[in-house]
């Protein structure tokens, strides 16, 4: 089964242990492939690095959490450019399930991805949702 995960889902994790815990459910799990782009790598590098954040981590954290993706995920060469999202920086994400054939786009993005359902086969939920009904039936 192939996973996209959105970046606020990487950075919630990385801030808080039970964010991380949940995550880690799919992480761990080698049933689940998950995608990543050079895109939605540099996004989440953007983000963690931001001020805002290394008040909860250190410059050591961050190298190993950017390693431990790297380890984890399967790059994919993304060449779509898709225009789809009610958010168009969003639309990244989109392309990297259309080019990787993603059959889960997971977020906490409530007001423009989730409310998107689907785009092409991939279906979009939340983490909480994709737990519910992948990791508790």
């Amino acid at each position: 089964m192939k996973i996209v995960i959105d970046t606020n889902l990487f950075i919630s994790a990385f801030i808080s242990l039970n964010s991380r815990q949940r995550l880690n459910l799919i992480l761990e799990n080698p049933i689940y492939e998950i995608l990543m782009d050079d895109t939605l790598f540099n996004e989440i590098y953007t983000v963690i690095n931001r001020p805002k954040f290394t008040k909860y981590v250190n410059s050591d954290q961050i190298e190993n959490f950017l390693k431990l993706i790297n380890e984890r995920t399967t790059f994919i060469n993304t060449q779509s450019v898709v225009q789809f999202s009610p958010d168009p920086n969003d639309d990244f994400l989109l392309a990297l399930c259309k080019d990787g054939e993603a059959d889960y786009l997971l977020t906490g993005n409530k007001i423009d991805l989730l409310e998107l359902f689907y785009f092409g086969k991939t279906k979009i939920l939340s983490l909480s949702e994709f737990i519910q009904n992948h990791l508790n039936s």
